[in-house]
């Protein structure tokens, strides 16, 4: 997940108004932190949005980009305002803002996480403009607009944790703590400008170089995602071994390869013995159990340099590299050995598996993947007409070429 809960910044006094800062007159050492850390902070934050409106005008399906660039802009906004460079003071901007992004941060949050608008989330989301209208519009509603920001920020602070709490994802857990620690920044630095905590002392803010952490946090959590997302895309569910495109993507180059460098390979079609009759009996669930161990048994049969996949159905695919046939039968042999040691809690009937096996030498052969399946699985027919449960090696008529001058010039 890449946009965080980044309303935690907006915090009630989490950056010092012109009436919390030092004097014009106190030492640089005072006023130097609380112009450059909240200048830095909204700079730094001002750059994000602008890569998030860029990456927005490049897809415009992506509304969570556009929610983010403007939550950056109010973010930004929010940190000018409490530079102590202001004629007049913008307090009430502060206020409006420090009220409205946290309801625009949990939005964003919703968009991004693509949770649904319940009526409860929609309530949720209408109660900030009340407050916004009510600290424009009432003079005399500043003296309650550091409760109306309070109450933005816990309210969608906590709806937002709960529902991070509530992500059944792997990167839940990093963005919740990541979350947890901006909002306990937010909180501090609320403290510390109302003086309750260390009365006396004007701290820089630390809200702005928490929300940086969280986003390079985030980052991480992005990259995790991303990696998901490849893996479901890639890898079948239920085998963990790849599945048929991308296997057949590594397939060609990897025969590509063996024709470039004139090595040899062989392809492997395997089929679980009489499934549907497995499946029949014992459930559907059972099958996918089977499935799924048998999955795990090849891959940890075939070496690191082999390709395992799963073409459909109950049907594997291999690709052994660099072997000749007598190590190709003897791999695929390792293989069914270890699907035959498959088993499952209340079932005496054994897993067994055929394979056909088609042999590919890339000195003296031009094949293509499609055609190198066709004679696999003509193979794994043979083995299926003989009894099932053991391994074919197709027979190459004297059509295949036995030198490179054959290939050449036939």
């Amino acid at each position: 997940m890449f946009f965080p809960i980044i309303f935690l910044a907006a915090a009630p006094g989490s950056r010092p108004g012109p009436e919390s800062l030092p004097p014009p007159f106190a030492g640089a050492s005072e006023l130097l932190p609380a112009l450059l850390v909240p200048a830095a902070s909204a700079v730094a934050i001002a750059t994000l949005g602008l890569v998030a409106l860029l990456f927005f005008a490049r897809d415009r399906s992506r509304r969570d980009l556009l929610l983010y660039a403007l939550l950056a802009a109010g973010l930004t906004t929010f940190l000018a305002a409490g530079l102590p460079v202001w004629k007049h003071d913008p307090g009430r901007l502060r206020a409006a803002l420090a009220i409205l992004l946290p309801a625009l941060a949990y939005l964003l949050l919703l968009r991004f996480l693509e949770l649904p608008h319940s009526r409860v989330r929609l309530a949720l989301l209408a109660l900030p403009a009340t407050g916004v209208l009510l600290v424009a519009a009432v003079p005399s509603a500043g003296r309650m607009s550091g409760w109306l920001e309070a109450a933005s920020l816990v309210l969608f602070g906590g709806a937002a944790l709960l529902d991070l709490a509530r992500l059944r994802r792997q990167e839940g857990a990093l963005l919740f703590a990541a979350t947890a620690a901006l909002l306990l920044a937010a909180l501090f630095d609320a403290g510390a400008s109302r003086d309750v905590l260390l009365p006396g002392l004007v701290l820089p803010p630390l809200v702005g170089p928490a929300f940086l952490l969280f986003t390079a946090l985030l980052l991480v959590a992005v990259a995790d995602q991303g990696r998901v997302i490849l893996e479901r895309a890639t890898i079948d569910a239920l085998t963990g071994l790849p599945n048929r495109v991308t296997f057949l993507d590594r397939a060609r180059r990897e025969l590509a390869r063996a024709e470039r460098s004139g090595s040899s390979l062989a392809l492997v079609m395997l089929d679980i013995d009489r499934f549907k009759r497995f499946n029949d009996r014992y459930g559907h669930q059972a099958g996918d159990r089977v499935l799924a161990q048998a999955g795990r048994a090849v891959a940890g049969a075939v070496r690191g340099i082999d390709i395992a996949g799963r073409y459909g159905g109950e049907e594997l695919v291999l690709v052994l590299v660099e072997v000749e046939a007598e190590a190709a039968v003897a791999a695929v042999e390792r293989v069914r050995a270890a699907i035959a040691e498959v088993r499952l809690p209340n079932v005496q009937e054994a897993v067994t598996a055929s394979a056909g096996v088609a042999l590919h030498h890339g000195a003296f052969d031009r094949a293509e993947v499609a055609e190198l399946i066709r004679r696999a699985d003509q193979a794994l027919y043979r083995s299926k007409e003989d009894g099932r449960d053991r391994t074919t090696l197709e027979s190459r008529g004297p059509e295949r070429p036995t030198s490179p001058a054959e290939v050449r010039y036939r």
